[in-house]
């Protein structure tokens, strides 16, 4: 692994034959969520690392939403209080700041937004 230190996941056999492939997923439910918001008539701009909270920032008549997105394949929820409880909690620990949002895609392809506190 180089100089950088290992994540959790990449110490186990499992984690790293994973590695990269959340990566893809994540990307997957960004460009599902900026396509969705460019039909919706939004200037989309997707973060190319993952520094700060925003994925994805959307412009439309003055306005500015900043986007979070969670692609979750291995859980199917079925309501959105389901989705917001798995992502506040572990691992993901999800902080939405006041004003932004988090979409969460789930095995199904369901998309549930979840707004800052």
């Amino acid at each position: 692994m180089g100089n950088m230190a290992a994540t959790k996941a990449q110490n186990t056999k499992a984690g790293r034959k994973n590695y990269g492939k959340n990566y893809g997923r994540g990307r997957n439910g960004e460009e599902r969520a900026a396509a969705a918001l460019r039909r919706a008539g939004y200037s989309v701009s997707i973060s190319p690392g993952s520094a700060g909270f925003s994925d994805i920032v959307a412009k439309k008549n003055g306005k500015i939403r900043r986007i979070q997105v969670k692609t979750i394949s291995s859980r199917r929820f079925l309501t959105k209080e389901a989705a917001e409880k798995r992502i506040r909690g572990k691992p993901f620990n999800v902080r939405i700041p006041a004003g932004g949002e988090c979409w969460v895609y789930d095995a199904d392809g369901r998309r549930y937004v979840i707004r800052g506190r």
